[in-house]
């Protein structure tokens, strides 16, 4: 500063510096981790009318995990609560015995209390839109708006769900795999469906055939109510895996059952004297499973997906007059990927008035695209036609009640989703307003009313989502642009800065772009003297994009991210090979080889860094939870000339014990460990134990019933016998599953992470 600046002119820089600090400066881990969160709570649950005049949504002012049930006009408003969780009985609790011992951990404690007890969910509306069915404590209520009365339906031990009011009043609901009308106007109940039977007893009671073992039944109805069906699996083969829990006084075992079932489906008339049908599908081949089964607009016909050939395989089924003497079984489409087939294909929709016509979603021609399909009936022929094409992907879609599609997708930037409204007869398609750019998700439609209206989520990459509504449209006006519903973010959250994330694409080396985010220090110079050291977050579950201009899960890692950024750290975020949002190749690249492909898309772009953003080589740290946490632990063992520390959470070390406890996801990118065992062994870190050379911070929690403890404590069991004890570091949460709820436990996981890296990045 000059010697002849004045005085209040110092003041006043040194008022503005500490103005705008307070709002630039970065969270402490406390403040991210702290429950109730720092950025609110997002509505959940929301539900639009089928007038489209009324939104619900559950949601709970204080950011507390007992959630009210609000609603809100489309037309604007300030939602109001309707229901209180509070205002419906709770479940009486057993007495609890006094316990003079009661000197150690505290199991029901304020945190847990706050959570016992059953959430509201389950609602429907009525056809007129002035009455709602939910569920609650394993039962079914109905409330009226009118008064706001509310009235149970059931009171059963059994839970029942899947509740609706049918167009005469009359409510229908699911109990243990049947289904049931209950009448209010004379309190009968009936039984629509015939019994699913348990094991040995040959699927629905009155069923053809026999010899099916039991495990379980899914029921569902047409919206006539003259014709269901029923699924029934045999989980026999199912094996046991064991969760203890060390906490109570006595430990205790948590007993869960995973694995492949075999699966029937019948169809049968309501009211009728026949047995219901078996739905005699084509045998598959290696494991199936049914994915989503649609009745026809006039509930004639039933449309099945199923998948065989161990993921591999996608079929499309059209039974003509199901449950009936004159039912016929036709195949719509199949499409075989020698990988597997995405979740995204299961995006389809019959017609709302045509029974012969829907739309689907397939990967056919590398991205997920619609096509429409016209039965015939009469010859068993399809005709199929392709909607969409190009180098990105439908992600939601659903008919409008003039024939039209309208659908989500990537097709302006894969950062973002915006809504388009596709006329299938012409192929003419326009997009929908949107002033407000963002990531758009949850999207609902309405049933009724000359003009649709669509209703979504909002959110950025600095701010949560909140609830929007828009006409749906073609031609568009002004006053077709979207309107905010609610307002659920708090001021405190809006009043703070975030490093902005730059987005890129770095180049790979089989040529390929990767999406990332970067988040660069106050003041970076890549070309400074001293170098910086960097932070890779690798997000987790495999598919899944994070690459986003939106909100999601990762709020937490995301502030943390922030606070390194501001505090001399460059930060490294990229959607690695396998992430969603790409396409075909990109979500199936790490096929036989977890480890391979997404491990050399994080070797590229650290280089890149390292050559392009003044980043030292010798100062690179890594962490992540689940796949993050597995991706970890392949990087600072694999590539200890390039990692000087690594934080891996909740972390997959070894598939072959994943395959037991999620053996669909496991089976689509490594196929079965009896016949893959190479592929299993390359892509498990465990393997590489002898390698590591550089800190490994393993954390975990003990009752993780998705990815087990069982992987962290093989991985140190291994190190321990190489002798590798200096180089790793474990904690486990006792109280803690795979996703972390208490804000102890968050803030003590993120606390060692920022530790491991002021220790060795520095």
């Amino acid at each position: 500063m000059r010697k002849n600046c004045p005085r209040i002119y110092l003041v006043a820089i040194l008022l503005c510096l500490v103005v705008s600090g307070v709002s630039a400066q970065a969270l402490t881990i406390a403040e991210m981790m702290e429950e109730p969160s720092l950025a609110g709570q997002r509505p959940s649950s929301a539900r639009l009318s089928p007038d489209g005049t009324k939104l619900i949504f559950l949601w709970n002012a204080e950011g507390k995990p007992k959630r009210d049930l609000y609603m809100v006009s489309t037309g604007g408003g300030t939602p109001e609560v309707i229901l209180r969780l509070g205002d419906l009985p709770a479940r009486p609790r057993p007495p609890e015995r006094e316990n003079k011992l009661n000197y150690g951990v505290e199991l029901r404690d304020e945190f847990a209390r706050e959570r016992e007890g059953a959430s509201l969910g389950g609602f429907n509306w009525s056809p007129d839109s002035q009455k709602l069915i939910f569920s609650h404590n394993g039962d079914i209520f109905v409330l009226t708006l009118a008064d706001r009365s509310i009235k149970q339906i059931t009171f059963t031990e059994v839970v029942e769900s899947g509740g609706r009011i049918l167009d005469d009043g009359r409510i229908f609901y699911n109990q243990a795999g049947n289904s049931f009308v209950f009448d209010p106007k004379d309190a009968t109940l009936t039984q629509v469906n015939r019994q699913v039977g348990g094991p040995g007893e040959g699927g629905p009671r009155g069923a053809a055939g026999g010899g099916f073992g039991g495990g379980g039944g899914f029921s569902s109805v047409n919206d006539q109510m003259t014709k269901g069906f029923i699924t029934v699996s045999d989980t026999s083969k199912h094996r046991e895996l064991s969760v203890p829990n060390y906490l109570p006084e006595l430990v205790t075992i948590q007993t869960i059952r995973r694995g492949w079932a075999t699966q029937k489906m019948y169809a049968y008339e309501v009211g009728g004297e026949g047995r219901p049908v078996e739905i005699k599908f084509p045998a598959p081949e290696g494991v199936s499973s049914f994915r989503r089964s649609a009745w026809t607009a006039d509930g004639s016909h039933l449309i099945v997906d199923r998948i065989d050939r161990d993921t591999k395989r996608r079929q499309l089924f059209y039974i003509a007059n199901a449950g009936s003497a004159k039912q016929n079984l036709i195949l719509i489409t199949e499409h075989t990927d020698d990988k597997w087939q995405a979740s995204l294909s299961t995006i389809y929709e019959p017609h709302p008035k045509d029974p012969n016509v829907l739309y689907f979603g397939s990967e056919e021609d590398g991205y997920n695209h619609l096509y429409l399909a016209k039965v015939d009936t009469a010859t068993g022929k399809t005709e199929v036609k392709q909607l969409t094409s190009g180098n990105w992907q439908v992600e939601w879609a659903k008919w409008t009640n003039d024939g039209k599609i309208l659908y989500a997708s990537t097709e302006n930037t894969y950062k973002e989703r915006e809504l388009y409204l596709l006329d299938p007869s012409t192929g003419a398609k326009s997009m929908l307003p949107s002033p407000k750019k963002g990531m758009k998700d949850g999207f609902a439609l309405s049933e009724k009313g000359e003009k649709q209206i669509v209703t979504y989520e909002l959110s950025t990459w600095d701010r949560p989502g909140d609830l929007f509504v828009q006409p749906v449209c073609s031609p568009c006006s002004a006053a077709d642009a979207p309107v905010k519903l609610t307002d659920t973010v708090p001021a405190k959250f809006n009043s703070l800065k975030f490093t902005p994330p730059n987005f890129v694409e770095i180049a790979s080396r089989d040529g390929k772009k990767i999406p990332a985010k970067i988040y660069l220090p106050p003041g970076h110079n890549p070309k400074a003297k001293t170098k910086y050291p960097m932070a890779i977050f690798v997000h987790g579950a495999g598919y899944l994009q994070n690459v986003i201009n939106g909100w999601n899960n990762y709020y937490r890692e995301f502030m943390f991210n922030d606070m390194l950024a501001k505090n001399g750290y460059v930060v490294l975020d990229i959607d690695y090979r396998g992430s969603a949002g790409y396409g075909r190749d990109w979500r199936t690249d790490v096929y036989d080889f977890l480890g391979g492909k997404d491990y050399e898309d994080h070797i590229d772009s650290i280089d890149h860094m390292v050559a392009n953003y003044g980043v030292d080589q010798s100062r690179i740290g890594v962490y992540g939870g689940s796949y993050g946490g597995f991706m970890a632990g392949m990087l600072v063992m694999r590539a200890p000339e390039r990692i000087a520390a690594a934080a891996a959470l909740r972390p997959v070390f070894d598939w072959k014990n994943y395959y037991a406890a999620n053996p669909g996801y496991t089976a689509q990118r490594l196929g079965h460990p009896d016949k893959n065992p190479e592929w299993y062994k390359r892509s498990s870190p465990i393997t590489y134990a002898d390698k590591l050379e550089k800190p490994l911070l393993i954390l975990h929690g003990v009752i993780d019933d998705n990815v087990h403890v069982q992987d962290s404590m093989q991985l140190v069991e291994k190190l321990i016998r190489l002798r590798k004890t200096k180089y790793f570091d474990l904690m486990v949460y006792p109280a803690e599953r795979h996703g972390f709820e208490r804000p102890e436990s968050w803030i003590d996981e993120y606390e060692r992470i920022h530790s491991l890296f002021e220790k060795h990045l520095r």
